[in-house]
């Protein structure tokens, strides 16, 4: 039962839009045959494409009864050709069918072979009976590219998209209706219909100009349902311009409309694809960077294992020999042992002090009891800048007093580190200083006035390139600056500049 009732209201709403349609042909065109040809059977071409087969008994009941209407109102006129062309329409319609289907850009492509085919068919049975080939296929062409891609859109924004039903959570939530972009294409809206309207004779040519702007508009902002959208909007302003058209007008009149349809969906959807493919870049950005924050907490978790078992095993095996060189020198008292027995507690210990030294590099622990800027105060001890006769200075900047992400303060102290161990190793440096400026991005300027070095021989140097993977890693930006002493005695040491952004 349900079902019927179903089928009788599509029945008649079909049966409105029929009627409505033809009616502004016919108004158009002034001829019933062509009439029928323009709109209304675009729009059964469309409803067909979108709708089960068993559906298609309804489109079709509502286009004979208004053709049985029309022969009754008008016995004179010859319309055995519309219900030939409307029969031959089937199966165009049905093969078409089966290949409609994939993303948007096909579906489109189909709507337009099958447009393409019809117009033809349509065209050569008019031909038959005296009417323009050209005219009939044109008219024909126009009609389904504004319905056809319409019903596609209504279809799509009707039955694809997600609805979600008003309850009591969604009533006080306010209605967001985008006025601002509403009463900017009404704006344009109007100003076409100006143009159209009182615009002098002589700048009728440009008039086209003025109506790609709101299809541009729409289509950067809501792709090809937006180019479309804009299509429709400067077809109703081209047609209420003038009163009536003369068969040359309309042929101008059709070759622009299909022009600006066919151009807009293009238009829309090369923005479209493009914008799916920055999003599709987005995600994969957004997961590269969950990977990455993964990676390096992996590796921290791997070096924090390391250096917990090292230190355990070492430093008891370390025990364990003092400890039997402390009995070997009770046990024999000859100066021989017990200066045997000092050497090997004296080398023990510089191998305890040698693998705790290591093991900070690996994992520094200061990093899980201090904040960063202390961390870095801390490492100018730990590597004895100081005793190497290297004075140290460090600038730290955040006005905002944002706290860092865990993997941002160790990469950050890595390359510090990093940076300070060849500056002892290889520098000759007297003055070392390091900038930390916290703000939309965070930079690290690493600077010495040691010897320098020419970047192009050093580009292989294991730690250089540790310290550049690091900032790739997190997609940052890493500038080498190195002036030679022996080339500049004035300006002369190494600047190293690293940018990365907030995670």
């Amino acid at each position: 039962m349900n079902a019927i009732i179903t089928l009788i209201y599509s029945w008649f709403i079909m049966l409105c839009a029929y009627f409505s349609v033809w009616a502004i042909s016919d108004y158009l065109l002034g001829n019933s045959l062509l009439a029928l040809l323009f709109l209304p059977f675009a729009l059964r071409l469309g409803i067909n494409l979108h709708t089960p087969k068993i559906f298609w008994l309804v489109s079709y009941c509502a286009e004979f009864c208004i053709l049985s209407l029309l022969m009754y109102a008008s016995p004179n006129e010859y319309y055995l050709p519309a219900i030939i062309l409307s029969i031959a329409s089937l199966p165009v319609t049905f093969i078409g069918q089966k290949y409609y289907q994939g993303n948007e850009a096909r579906k489109l492509a189909v709507q337009g072979v099958i447009a393409v085919f019809v117009s033809l068919l349509n065209g050569i049975v008019s031909f038959s009976l005296s009417i323009s080939f050209f005219y009939t296929f044109l008219t024909s062409l126009t009609g389904m590219l504004l319905i056809m891609p319409a019903c596609f859109l209504g279809y799509d924004y009707l039955f694809k998209r997600k609805w979600i039903p008003l309850t009591a959570s969604l009533v006080h939530k306010p209605i967001s209706l985008r006025a601002k972009h509403i009463l900017i294409y009404i704006l344009l809206f109007l100003l076409n219909i100006f143009i159209q309207v009182d615009i002098p004779e002589e700048f009728h040519r440009f008039a086209l100009f003025f109506l790609a702007i709101p299809i541009i508009l729409l289509a950067y902002h809501y792709g090809w349902q937006g180019a479309l959208l804009g299509t429709l909007l400067n077809s109703i302003a081209l047609i209420a311009s003038t009163g009536s058209f003369s068969r040359g007008e309309l042929t101008d009149l059709f070759l622009s409309i299909s022009a600006q349809t066919v151009t807009g969906i293009f238009l829309g959807l090369a923005i479209q694809r493009q914008r799916d493919l920055n999003n599709s870049l987005m995600v994969e950005l957004n997961r590269n960077r969950t990977l990455t924050r993964q990676l390096i907490n992996t590796e921290e978790s791997i070096r924090k294992e390391i250096s917990r078992e090292l230190h355990d095993e070492i430093g008891q095996n370390i025990t364990a020999i003092r400890t039997q060189a402390s009995i070997m020198k009770r046990l024999e008292t000859s100066p021989k042992i017990e200066k045997v027995g000092s050497m090997i507690e004296q080398l023990s210990l510089n191998i305890y002090d040698t693998t705790k030294g290591l093991l900070n590099r690996i994992r520094p622990k200061m990093l899980d009891d201090l904040e960063l800027q202390q961390a870095l105060q801390n490492l100018f001890l730990e590597l004895d800048l100081e005793n190497h006769g290297i004075s140290t200075a460090l600038f730290w900047e955040n006005k905002q007093n944002e706290p860092l992400d865990h993997i941002q303060e160790i990469t950050l102290y890595r390359l510090c580190q990093e940076g300070l161990n060849n500056i002892v190793k290889y520098s000759h440096a007297s003055q070392v200083i390091i900038s930390v400026l916290i703000r939309k991005d965070i930079e690290l300027i690493i600077q010495d006035n040691g010897d320098g070095f020419n970047p192009e021989t050093v580009k292989s140097g294991f730690g250089l390139q540790g310290m550049k993977e690091r900032v790739d890693i997190l997609c940052g930006k890493f500038q080498l600056i190195s002036k030679e002493r022996s080339v500049s005695p004035q300006q002369h040491g190494t600047t190293i500049k690293i940018t990365l952004p907030r995670l």
